[in-house]
């Protein structure tokens, strides 16, 4: 029986617009409470910015934000992967010679260069809260859990390998093109889901999970019931059984036909 559904958000449970229908949403929460299941986000994004979508439910579902390096249960942080200092300042001199746009997400903030062009601190303002612009990336006493990285669509491979080579204690995953994620070692949405498993009592057998990128994957190949969404590129489509899209909210009309069998 199916306890748990876990939901990437860009591109999965999210229209292109960066929005969903709330109304459908609020009665899937309503059953789903009813039936003590659970409803996780498993997202690349900053755990503030998930959390901003779902006022009023915030206690009542879970997040593995950072590709898995933050996890939230009712509200309150309870693990967390940062990277070490050491890394940290490598990666940072590393992508000074990188042709792309990041940031920096921590505990407590997102750090932003000030100098990049205003066009895109308001692309960066849709995935990330609470960001302090700065003059230069430092590293400083927020943990940082995850930097996020922006290029041009075609030289996102290039850029992956070269981390990969130069780095092959970090991890570097892309949920699509021109998007390019490193996290601190052994940190994917898989094995953040599985903490969160372990502190709400409940295993991998009983989840249905939602992706439509390469950041979904590990999470995917683990679940007894993963669910790919129709606009998720063709060769994801092997991972998983293929539902209708994010555009037309296929992981609202899945999850509430699944919890119809159990009324």
């Amino acid at each position: 029986m199916i306890q748990v559904f876990v939901a990437d958000m860009d591109g999965t449970f999210l229209r292109k617009d960066h929005s969903y229908d709330r109304a459908l949403f609020i009665k899937m929460m309503e059953k789903i409470k009813q039936q003590n299941k659970h409803f996780v986000v498993a997202s690349g994004n900053q755990w503030r910015q998930i959390r901003s979508f779902f006022n009023g439910y915030e206690k009542d579902i879970s997040i593995v934000g950072e590709n898995g390096a933050v996890i939230l249960h009712q509200d309150t942080i309870i693990g967390s992967t940062h990277f070490e200092k050491e890394t940290l300042a490598s990666l940072l001199n590393y992508l000074l010679h990188v042709e792309s746009i990041y940031l920096c997400s921590g505990v407590h903030h997102s750090y932003v260069l000030d100098a990049y062009p205003q066009a895109m601190k308001d692309h960066i303002e849709l995935y990330a809260r609470n960001i302090q612009y700065v003059a230069q990336y430092e590293v400083k006493d927020d943990p940082i859990l995850k930097i996020a990285l922006v290029c041009e669509n075609h030289l996102t491979h290039h850029i992956m390998s070269g981390l990969q080579q130069n780095f092959p204690h970090v991890e570097v995953h892309s949920s699509g093109l021109g998007s390019i994620d490193i996290n601190p070692y052994g940190v994917n949405k898989g094995n953040g889901l599985e903490k969160l498993l372990n502190v709400i009592h409940h295993s991998f057998d009983d989840c249905m999970a939602f992706g439509d990128g390469g950041n979904d994957v590990s999470m995917l190949e683990r679940v007894a019931y993963p669910k790919v969404m129709a606009n998720a590129p063709q060769w994801m489509h092997s991972y998983g059984e293929v539902i209708d899209s994010n555009q037309n909210q296929g992981v609202l009309h899945t999850i509430l036909k699944e919890l119809s069998q159990y009324e």
